[in-house]
C-alpha cells in the first residue's frame, strides 16, 4: 500500500467516531503505543482538570490495563468526577491495537484505540448521563528522548458526547505529555485540546 493510501485509510478510520478531551470521564492516554513494552497487567491512578464545555470539570480516576496479546490491551476505568455543580462515579472501557506493521510512519509506534466512558451526574437535582465514545490515533517514539527514560506520546481522534437530557456533539480532539519510568512502574502526565484545555497526571504500576 503506498504512503498517500495508508494515509487516507488512517484518517477514514479515525473519521468514523467521536468529543473533547482524549477520553473524558477517564485519564489521559499517557503510554507508548506498542504494547509489548508493557508487562500484562498494570494499573494506574491519576488525575484530570479542565473545562467541559462550559463548566468545570475534575476527575480522579484508577485503570487497570491487561494485555491480551502483543498488539492488544484491554482496559477498564472508575473515578470520582465533579461536573459544574454536580458529581458521579464515571466508569469505561476500551481497546488498544498497535499497528506493527504499519508503513504510514516508520519511526513511529502507532496504534488505533476505540473506548466508552459513562457517568451519571446529579446537577440541580436533575439526573444527568453523560457518555463519551472516542476512536483515536496513538502514536510514540520507540525509543527513550532522554537516557532517564522519558518518552513522549502523541494522540489525536474523533469523540462522541451526548447528554441525556440535551445534546450531543461530534468533536476533533488532539493533545500529548510525557511518560517516564519511577519506582515499580512509569510517571505520565498529558494534556488534550478540543474547545477547550484538560491537563492530567498519573502513575502506572506494572503488575509482575
Amino acid at each position: 500500500m503506498s504512503l498517500s493510501k495508508s494515509w487516507l485509510l488512517l484518517v477514514s478510520i479515525i473519521l468514523v467516531s467521536g468529543h473533547a478531551q482524549a477520553e473524558y470521564l477517564g485519564l489521559p492516554n499517557a503510554r507508548s503505543a506498542n504494547p509489548g513494552v508493557y508487562p500484562d497487567f498494570t494499573v494506574e491512578f491519576g488525575f484530570v482538570t479542565g473545562d467541559l464545555g462550559s463548566q468545570d470539570y475534575q476527575n480522579i480516576a484508577a485503570r487497570v490495563n491487561y494485555r491480551l496479546s502483543d498488539h492488544t490491551v484491554l482496559f477498564g476505568g472508575v473515578g470520582v468526577s465533579e461536573f459544574g455543580i454536580g458529581d458521579a462515579n464515571p466508569i469505561g472501557v476500551g481497546l488498544i491495537y498497535f499497528l506493527s506493521n504499519q508503513r504510514i510512519a516508520r519511526s513511529l509506534d502507532i496504534a488505533g484505540k476505540i473506548s466508552f466512558h459513562t457517568g451519571n451526574y446529579e446537577v440541580s437535582n436533575v439526573d444527568l448521563d453523560v457518555n463519551v465514545i472516542a476512536l483515536e490515533a496513538l502514536f510514540s517514539s520507540p525509543t527513550p528522548i532522554l537516557s532517564n527514560g522519558l518518552s513522549w506520546y502523541g494522540n489525536f481522534g474523533l469523540h462522541h458526547l451526548s447528554e441525556d437530557p440535551g445534546a450531543s456533539e461530534l468533536e476533533f480532539g488532539f493533545g500529548g505529555g510525557m511518560f517516564m519510568p519511577l519506582g515499580a512502574g512509569e510517571a505520565y502526565f498529558g494534556a488534550d485540546v478540543v474547545d477547550q484545555f484538560t491537563f492530567g497526571l498519573g502513575y502506572r504500576y506494572f503488575l509482575k
